[in-house]
């Protein structure tokens, strides 16, 4: 089974810069995708670090592409999205790693190990529905 993402998406996995087109939404598509988890924000880096080699295994043209400098902002994301898009391809097939390859890490507690000295609080949010309220 695969899914396809937008070279834009795959790039900014791999290479750390951010240059997909719907931004970190397609960052946490690929990697939520591959490693078959979802991911907090501050998982991501070890996460695509984790997944970026198997990105390229399935693309070794992954390892060609370099971001410039001068892509940094929007205007120059897209103007360099087109040209590589043209070289490379728009959309890319990738398929999921298999299972029990990626070992996912809960939430908190690898927080905790990023930010030892932070004030971490965890919320719960739990929501009732009043059946009388849905008639």
């Amino acid at each position: 089974m695969t899914r396809t993402f937008h070279l834009g998406d795959l790039v900014s996995v791999v290479t750390g810069r951010l240059v997909s087109p719907r931004l970190m939404d397609g960052v946490y598509d690929v990697v939520d995708y591959v490693t078959g988890q979802a991911h907090y924000t501050h998982q991501l880096p070890r996460a695509c670090k984790e997944i970026a080699p198997e990105l390229i295994r399935q693309h070794p043209w992954l390892a060609r592409v370099t971001v410039p400098e001068w892509v940094d902002n929007d205007e120059s994301c897209a103007r360099w999205l087109r040209r590589v898009t043209e070289r490379w391809g728009t959309n890319h097939e990738v398929e999921p790693l298999p299972l029990g390859a990626y070992v996912g890490r809960e939430p908190i507690a690898e927080l905790r190990e990023k930010a030892p000295q932070a004030e971490i609080i965890a919320a719960e949010i739990i929501a009732e529905i009043n059946r009388e309220d849905t008639k």
